[in-house]
């Protein structure tokens, strides 16, 4: 049975360096004229979807779906014009652990992100990892992250026509949402502590592994690569 790795995408394969940020500040003032501060909104590791929910929120906004469509076409439209110039990056390891993970005959790898498939679409196609990853879970599946890890699991079993045993499976991603996403499908959870969070507080929520970086031999035996 081939192990499956599931990967979040933001702070754990690349960082935008901002241009995902301020796409979100963008797209809000275009739509519900406010200037978002983010630092005030607990916004990492939510989908994009939830994260326009939460914005809305916290200006009081009233529900308007067809707005929020609008607001979300325009995040990803924002992603594509701030990415060339922001600095974004693809992160420590990350070449060498996909790439080993696509040549194994032991491993399959997809997407479980937040983002949007288009969001994430244009975030990978840059660094050229957009190809390594043949199905995924986005925002457009559904608004919590927690309903992402069943969605993936499905997809994995029809692209590649075999169930996946739980204890074979690994979420790797660098917030505690990760964490819980593998928790809840009951497999495997590497954090990896390249964002916002510190090794500490990713250790508060008892990932299956925690390293600082994928570069580490504790994550490449980890994933047995």
């Amino acid at each position: 049975m081939p192990a499956l790795l599931l990967w979040d995408l933001d702070e754990t394969l690349v960082t935008t360096a901002g241009a995902g940020e301020r796409s979100i500040v963008r797209s809000a003032r275009k739509h519900w004229s406010v200037a978002v501060d983010l630092s005030l909104i607990p916004y990492a590791g939510c989908t994009d979807r939830r994260i326009g929910h939460l914005i809305r929120k916290h200006f009081g906004i009233a529900e308007d779906e067809s707005t929020l469509r609008a607001y979300l076409d325009d995040f990803v439209n924002f992603v594509s014009e701030e990415l060339p110039d922001s600095g974004a990056r693809i992160l420590p390891g990350i070449s060498e652990v996909v790439e080993a993970a696509h040549t194994s005959p032991n491993h399959q790898q997809g997407l479980l992100t937040g983002n949007l498939r288009a969001a994430a679409e244009a975030k990978l196609v840059p660094f050229g990892l957009w190809d390594y990853f043949s199905f995924g879970a986005f925002a457009d599946d559904a608004i919590e992250r927690l309903d992402l890890g069943p969605v993936a699991l499905a997809r994995a079993s029809e692209y590649y026509g075999v169930t996946f045993a739980r204890e074979e499976v690994t979420v790797i991603g660098d917030t505690p949402h990760d964490v819980a996403c593998a928790r809840a499908i009951g497999a495997r959870s590497l954090a990896v502590a390249s964002g916002r969070f510190t090794p500490e507080q990713l250790a508060e929520c008892e990932p299956t592994c925690l390293v600082r970086s994928l570069q580490e031999p504790a994550a490449l035996s980890f994933l047995s690569l």
